[in-house]
C-alpha cells in the first residue's frame, strides 16, 4: 500500500512537470512560470480587493450600529417606562398595584423595562398538592422530578435494577 502511495504521488509530479514541456497546438507550453506567476499576481490583487471591501463594510456596518446603541441609551424617551405602588397593610404584607392605597400612603416605584430580567417559572403544582404529572412512567417531560409519584417510581425501579443485579451476581458465581 505504501509503494503504490508513492508510485501515485511519483505519477502526478511526471504529470505536472510535463506540462512545462508539452506544447498546445499553437506551440506554447501549457505551462510557463510566467504565466503562473501573473495568475498569482492576479488572485493576489483579487483577494487584496475583497478584503479591503469587506474590511470597509465591516468598519461601516460597527459604526452604524454603535451609533444605534449610543442613540438607544441616551435617549430616554425611547423607553416606556411603568409606574406602580407598593405599600404594607396592618399585617406585613406588601402590595403592589398600578393604583395607589386607596386606605393610606403608597410609595411610588418606577420600572424601567431595560432593569427587568424575565426569567421562566418552574412547575409549583406540587406545592399546591395538586400534580399535572399522572403518567406513572419517568418520563423527560413529565413533570417536576419533586413530584411524589415520579419518586416512589424511581425508587422502585432502582429497587428492580438492584434485585437483578444481585441475582446476575448470584448466578455468575455459581457457575465459577
Amino acid at each position: 500500500m505504501k509503494y503504490f502511495a508513492y508510485l501515485a504521488i511519483m505519477v502526478l509530479l511526471i504529470s505536472v512537470a510535463a506540462l512545462f514541456y508539452l506544447q498546445r497546438p499553437d506551440g506554447q507550453t501549457w505551462l510557463t512560470s510566467d504565466g503562473i506567476s501573473s495568475k498569482s499576481n492576479q488572485l493576489t490583487e483579487q483577494m487584496v480587493a475583497l478584503s479591503s471591501d469587506t474590511l470597509a463594510m465591516a468598519a461601516t456596518l460597527v459604526s452604524e450600529t454603535s451609533q444605534k446603541v449610543v442613540e438607544s441609551i441616551t435617549n430616554e424617551s425611547s423607553v416606556a417606562t411603568t409606574v406602580i405602588y407598593k405599600w404594607q397593610d396592618q399585617q406585613g404584607q406588601w402590595h403592589y398595584s398600578d393604583q395607589p392605597n386607596p386606605e393610606g400612603t403608597s410609595e411610588k416605584v418606577i420600572l424601567d423595562p431595560r432593569d427587568i430580567t424575565v426569567v421562566a417559572a418552574e412547575d409549583t403544582s406540587i406545592l399546591k398538592g395538586s400534580s399535572k404529572t399522572t403518567n406513572m412512567s419517568l418520563m423527560p417531560n413529565s413533570g417536576s422530578v419533586y413530584d411524589p409519584v415520579v419518586m416512589k417510581k424511581l425508587f422502585e425501579d432502582a429497587e428492580q435494577v438492584k434485585e437483578q443485579l444481585e441475582q446476575r451476581t448470584k448466578s455468575l458465581d455459581e457457575t465459577h
